[in-house]
């Protein structure tokens, strides 16, 4: 394999927990007073895509004039069982198993809470990880590699042997800062290229097959 240390994105890479985490946002906003005819579901999708859950809360509280603080809350509860049914993105677990079939590792690296984890297991994908950083290690938020390089000396990861996969700029910004390479995974073309990946790719057997032509 061209690489054999591969560093994951959760949300939106390796499970799309995105049609969730929308609903939630619309759930919450819809407690918080809004009409639901004033929700649009695509603009915070894609504020939560192309940019972050911080850039839709800071949007849309500034939006409908209310506390970005008590949408959050709002949001959380609202979203948090809606972890327990999101499902991998198609190809993820044949990647994962190939990379351990090969010999190589895969890592998690996520700003979620140990939730990720916990849906790992669910899925039967959480064996596949050698290692992980959630937000309960309280790293500085990518892109920052500080949680990469953690987990790397951790591990004796090779940053030169290793890749970041996710689908935000952010995540292959850290990857590089890290010395790795970076894969940008965007299944609906919504990101605007400003990281300049080693390979982007809108479905993870196509990273598959690349990874596999080294």
């Amino acid at each position: 394999m061209r690489y054999l240390q591969l560093f994951w994105d959760f949300d939106g890479t390796l499970v799309n927990t995105y049609p969730g985490m929308v609903d939630a946002f619309g759930e919450a906003l819809m407690a918080a007073g809004v009409n639901d005819f004033e929700i649009d579901e695509l603009a915070i999708y894609k504020a939560m895509r192309q940019h972050s859950l911080g850039t839709a809360l800071q949007q849309f509280s500034a939006e409908f004039a209310m506390s970005r603080d008590r949408l959050n809350t709002l949001y959380q509860r609202f979203a948090a069982p809606k972890l327990t049914v999101a499902q991998p993105f198609e190809g993820a677990a044949d990647l994962l198993r190939a990379v351990v079939a090969a010999g190589g590792r895969n890592f998690l690296l996520t700003h979620r809470d140990t939730g990720a984890l916990d849906r790992l297991e669910a899925l039967d994908l959480r064996d596949l990880f050698s290692g992980a950083v959630t937000a309960a290690d309280d790293y500085p938020r990518k892109p920052d590699p500080a949680s990469l390089n953690a987990l790397a000396a951790q591990y004796a990861v090779d940053p030169h042997a290793a890749i970041m996969i996710g689908d935000r700029n952010l995540d292959v910004q850290a990857g590089h800062r890290a010395g790795m390479a970076g894969a940008l995974f965007d299944p609906e073309h919504l990101i605007v290229d400003e990281s300049q990946p080693e390979i982007r790719v809108t479905r993870l057997a196509d990273l598959q097959t690349w990874l596999e032509q080294a």
